[in-house]
């Protein structure tokens, strides 16, 4: 009995934490001329993260010995390319400054 206790209350934990930042590629996109883009990245720096953002976290533990989590995580491509989307109205692949502006206004309500 007492082999055991001791066995338990030396015996080590291992332990692996991880995190994985899933990204996606940033969706191409011109600018009409630098005050569009300087209105877009203005606007895009005060934006809030959408309810969309996702963090998943998955946990395996066997008591005493092993304990392993990983966290995957959204990259911020993807808030990114939400932007653009919302931004270029007519989705053409060119951000106009008007559009810029437009965009600008929806941010800050």
């Amino acid at each position: 009995m007492a082999i055991a206790a001791c066995a338990l209350a030396l015996s080590g934990c291992i332990t692996r934490n991880t995190t994985v930042v899933r990204d996606v590629a940033r969706i191409r996109v011109e600018f009409e001329n630098e005050a569009a883009g300087r209105i877009f990245y203005e606007a895009l720096s005060k934006m809030k993260d959408s309810g969309s953002r996702s963090e998943s976290t998955t946990k395996l533990e066997i008591p005493i010995i092993f304990e392993h989590e990983r966290r995957v995580v959204r990259g911020s491509n993807e808030k990114f390319n939400e932007a653009v989307t919302r931004c270029d109205t007519n989705q053409d692949g060119k951000i106009t400054e008007v559009e810029a502006k437009i965009f600008a206004e929806q941010v800050e309500k």
